[in-house]
């Protein structure tokens, strides 16, 4: 085997390596995998940096801190909520949710929590404006029903009723009664 032909192999071989790896990427049971929505992942690193900073900030974007369940809630349902609420007149711009964040104290925000922040912002601009009715939100849950979304137990399931993910303990996990 001549050198020339070695590297190639090599080369292809490496290649052949880097393609499978890739592929590997797209499955919901990976590393670094909160959900997995129509073949989109969404990665643990970004749900965590996404909670990390809109729970960080001063003064508070919510009502609340988010949860991990929350956060991945949010980051399913925006891309669906966001363009719905597009095509009705309410747009929140990235450079507006950037500007939101740094006024919050993020400075560099991650793309996670432009997205929530685009999503607080559009959903209260919308009910402000009276543009978001009891028909639009059956409207959304039925989108939302029809993707195909598989969540990391560890968050939970996703639950088509309520368009949401829901904190759910496995099967073989019981309960840890009082007296015990």
């Amino acid at each position: 085997m001549t050198l020339s032909v070695r590297r190639r192999a090599a080369v292809l071989t490496v290649g052949a390596a880097l393609l499978l790896a890739g592929c590997g990427e797209l499955t919901p049971a990976g590393p670094d995998r909160a959900a997995v929505v129509d073949g989109q992942v969404i990665t643990e690193t970004s749900l965590q940096s996404g909670m990390g900073e809109v729970n960080a900030m001063k003064p508070q974007l919510l009502q609340e801190h988010l949860t991990p369940s929350g956060t991945l809630t949010a980051l399913i349902q925006a891309p669906i909520v966001l363009g719905y609420l597009r095509g009705k007149g309410v747009i929140v711009s990235e450079s507006v949710a950037r500007q939101d964040a740094q006024r919050r104290g993020i400075s560099d925000p991650s793309s996670s929590t432009l997205e929530i922040i685009k999503l607080a912002s559009a959903v209260s601009s919308a009910q402000a404006a009276g543009k978001l009715a009891d028909a639009d939100a059956a409207a959304l849950t039925e989108q939302l029903q029809a993707l195909e979304i598989d969540v990391n137990p560890r968050y939970g399931t996703f639950d088509p009723k309520t368009a949401s993910v829901s904190l759910t303990s496995p099967e073989w996990v019981t309960a840890l009664n009082a007296p015990q």
